[in-house]
């Protein structure tokens, strides 16, 4: 758990499952999102005190849970900070602040950029949040 003008936040991670499997996460956005209840660290564990861990659609239903929250921040090891997320479709497109759109295959080889020599081996996305509310539903 840290600390950001006198904020509760925590840090989740987005693990990509490809395939059009995967939430869709905007800086700034309030709203609902999917979290991996079996995943549960301790906010000080050996994980960079990972709190959260995104569900996508290729983990077991029985195993998820919603909450509310407002996404901060978005950062991706390699390119940065980011605005968005975008995995609507087979195709990601992962925004970086400075508004550079970096496209990456979802579907046939996934995680492979278009229009680039850069070799990502790692696509996890660490993500901050504020206002999590308690689960709101399970199984969903």
């Amino acid at each position: 758990m840290w600390r950001m003008t006198g904020q509760q936040v925590f840090l989740a991670i987005w693990r990509p499952a490809w395939h059009e499997t995967d939430q869709s996460l905007f800086v700034g956005e309030h709203r609902r999102l999917w979290f991996d209840r079996s995943h549960r660290p301790a906010a000080n564990a050996a994980d960079g005190g990972v709190r959260f861990v995104f569900y996508n659609q290729l983990m077991s239903h029985q195993d998820s849970e919603v909450r509310y929250a407002t996404i901060v921040d978005l950062k991706h090891d390699q390119l940065g900070a980011l605005s968005r997320v975008d995995a609507d479709g087979l195709d990601y497109v992962f925004q970086t602040n400075d508004g550079r759109e970096v496209i990456v295959n979802a579907e046939e080889e996934p995680g492979a950029l278009y229009d680039s020599d850069l070799q990502v081996p790692d696509w996890n996305v660490w993500v901050t949040l504020s206002d999590v509310t308690d689960p709101v539903a399970d199984h969903v």
